[in-house]
Order: structure tokens, then C-alpha cells, then sequence
């Protein structure tokens, strides 16, 4: 590993954070997460992630989970998930979705810049090559999320969760 690339990974580290590795329990469906212990020459220890593996999770992690929900943190969360219980048509849920996604990608500060935000319910692009997975989607009611973003380290990432509750 030449110095740049030292440089470069101890600017993401510092800017970008670290924290615990938190692996989904249900591949697939993003409802709950477990922390990870790695194997180590003093035993077991507790996993750890950082820079961009880090910021992917945390917002992997605040993506499912309800606003004002964690006595920590009032703010951590996404206001969206609300949107999913109310009584209204479904573009206009899938907006209100959208919406609480850019407000708390805006609320991180380690996201410079909004690139895509992509709600994939199956609706969309009949005729494609993979109509058994639209189908899929369609019939289960499932909303797939994927949000691609810049951070201020100028690294691209795209986080994808897992099947999510849709109306």
C-alpha cells in the first residue's frame, strides 16, 4: 500500500468515522441487524467499520428505523416510515418516502451530495427482461430502496436496503 492510498484511508477514517459492524439477521429483508464479533489472537472481539463501510450502515441502519424511536437520539431516524401507515394514495406515499429519504441523507453531515434516490415497487418498467422479479415485488407488497450519494471524502456510494413494508 503506497502513502496516498495510507492518506486516503486515514482521511476517510477521520472524516467519515467508525463504529460497530452490525450484520442483517434475515438476508434480504432489512428488519433487524446484530452486532458482529471477529475472531481475534486475544479471543473474541467485538467487529468494527469505517469510512465508507461506515457511513453505508449507519444510513442503512437509520433508513429502518422509525424517527424519534432511539431515547438517544431524538433525531436519528427516518420520518418516512410514517408515511407507510397513513390512508392515502400510494404516489403519494412513495413521495412522502422519497422525501424522508433526502431529508435524512441532508441531516448527515458526511453526505455532500444527493445523487439518485430509487424506489423500486415493480410498478414501474413492464416488459423488461425480468418480469418475474417486478411481479414478485408487486404481489408481496414490498418496496425496494436504493440511494445513491456522494460523501466530502469525493467517494460515491450507493446503499441498497433489503425488502421493506410498501402500501
Amino acid at each position: 500500500m503506497d502513502r496516498t492510498e495510507r492518506e486516503r484511508q486515514a482521511a476517510q477514517r477521520r472524516y467519515l468515522g467508525w463504529g460497530l459492524a452490525f450484520e442483517p439477521t434475515m438476508p434480504g429483508v432489512d428488519l433487524a441487524r446484530d452486532i458482529v464479533f471477529d475472531d481475534g489472537p486475544n479471543g473474541r472481539a467485538l467487529a468494527l467499520v469505517e469510512g465508507t463501510g461506515n457511513v453505508a450502515q449507519s444510513l442503512a441502519v437509520a433508513l429502518t428505523t422509525l424517527r424519534g424511536s432511539n431515547v438517544f437520539d431524538a433525531t436519528f431516524g427516518f420520518d418516512g416510515l410514517n408515511a407507510l401507515a397513513e390512508q392515502i394514495e400510494p404516489n403519494l406515499i412513495r413521495e412522502q418516502v422519497r422525501i424522508g429519504i433526502i431529508t435524512l441523507l441532508d441531516r448527515d453531515p458526511r453526505v455532500r451530495k444527493i445523487v439518485d434516490v430509487n424506489l423500486d415497487d415493480g410498478r414501474l418498467g413492464a416488459g423488461r427482461a425480468d418480469d418475474a422479479v417486478a411481479a414478485a415485488l408487486r404481489s408481496s407488497r414490498t418496496l425496494q430502496v436504493q440511494v445513491q450519494f456522494e460523501t466530502i471524502t469525493d467517494d460515491r456510494l450507493s446503499v441498497r436496503l433489503g425488502e421493506l413494508p410498501s402500501v
